[in-house]
């Protein structure tokens, strides 16, 4: 459990001598579904954390299918492919030539590597307007089956979670999930171009540049950013499930702090059911998998945001499940408001049944705008 007021240790100030630990690598490994009830998981003898850290990359692949609010009906148009989602009726244009991408658009210096792929800056060479490029090998790319005219076509699921997320490509810039342009399906790699926002970082060096914790109340903006935008996702049918600091871009202008929501290589969709296999950030999976070896979509997205907030109010230590389990406490600073503790211990509820669901949060006081935490 999270330590109330009264437990709270005396405040420290704290300098980033030393930038945080970056989060352990994530499993891109599916989340096969499961029906499973509360009473059948409840059930469940709890292991000892020990033997249960071994577990957390567990191989497997998403076998969620695409129900019929998620994307179908694709159509041929001058010999690209277009696909549209029946939920945001979206349009985005899928291309298999490497000549069509260069002729339009300009690809510059790398922002970052991965596992599973590479991301570059890049413009748009009609409007010169900002884009990322990330280059997915085909080893490493998921599909999901899209019928059309009798026939099965396999297309990357990242594609589709994003279309279904952030709505058609006009809404660049205004959804908080960063909005996919096009896709190339090319013979060696699959290119995804999206929306680059500039100024922008993410919010783990808007963390490190920061020297330290955020202010209490830059740190609830973002939060309640995040939480509008997870619940518009959520009812959209999208599970991110890799909700963490290298996710979220932070967009700074004259009207203040602006959260994007960035790759959706870990996500599925929402099922009623539970999950059995994790996808995401090992640290960050929520204790209920770790104890019963299944999550459920709210309760995980829940944890992840106190997660987050942790990290944001602490500045120096990301958050870790398995340390948090095996310690079975938490301490924060005395500085921070009864508000921000109540909140903090609403998300980081180990019985996911106890812990808040995404619209208690939206209603939280802190969260609430003209409320102070």
């Amino acid at each position: 459990m999270v330590l109330r007021e009264d437990d709270r240790v005396p405040a420290v100030k704290r300098k980033a001598s030393r930038p945080p630990e970056a989060p352990g690598k994530r499993s891109r490994d599916g989340g096969e579904p499961a029906a499973v009830s509360a009473e059948t998981v409840r059930e469940r003898k709890r292991e000892s954390c020990s033997e249960r850290l071994s577990t957390t990359e567990t191989p497997g692949s998403c076998d969620v299918q695409p129900s019929s609010s998620n994307p179908s009906t694709p159509r041929q148009d001058n010999g690209n492919l277009y696909l549209s989602t029946t939920g945001s009726r979206v349009n985005v244009s899928v291309f298999v030539s490497a000549p069509h991408f260069k002729s339009k658009y300009l690809q510059f210096e790398i922002l970052g590597i991965g596992g599973y792929g590479s991301v570059y800056s890049g413009r748009r060479r009609a409007d010169h307007f900002p884009v990322a490029i990330k280059h997915i090998p085909k080893k490493s790319v998921k599909t999901e089956p899209v019928f059309h005219l009798g026939k099965v076509l396999q297309v990357p699921l990242e594609v589709l979670l994003m279309m279904q997320a952030a709505g058609r490509p006009a809404s660049a810039g205004k959804s908080a999930v960063v909005s996919l342009l096009d896709w190339y399906d090319l013979e060696q790699e699959v290119l995804l171009v999206m929306e680059r926002p500039v100024p922008s970082v993410d919010l783990f060096t808007y963390i490190v540049n920061n020297h330290g914790p955020l202010q209490e109340d830059t740190a609830m903006s973002i939060m309640k950013q995040l939480v509008d935008a997870v619940m518009h996702m959520h009812s959209n049918g999208v599970f991110h499930r890799d909700i963490k600091s290298e996710n979220i871009l932070i967009q700074t202008g004259s009207d203040g702090l602006r959260v994007k929501i960035i790759d959706f290589g870990c996500g599925c969709f929402v099922t009623d059911g539970a999950y059995r296999k994790f996808a995401g950030t090992p640290d960050l999976a929520p204790p209920e998998f770790f104890m019963w070896d299944e999550y459920e979509a709210g309760p995980t997205t829940v944890w992840q945001l106190g997660a987050l907030l942790y990290f944001m109010l602490d500045g120096l230590h990301q958050f870790s499940t398995t340390k948090f389990i095996c310690n079975k406490t938490i301490r924060f600073s005395s500085e921070l408001s009864r508000g921000c503790l109540d909140l903090l211990n609403l998300c980081l509820a180990v019985d996911p049944w106890k812990r808040a669901t995404l619209e208690q949060l939206q209603r939280h006081p802190c969260l609430t705008p003209h409320c102070s935490p």
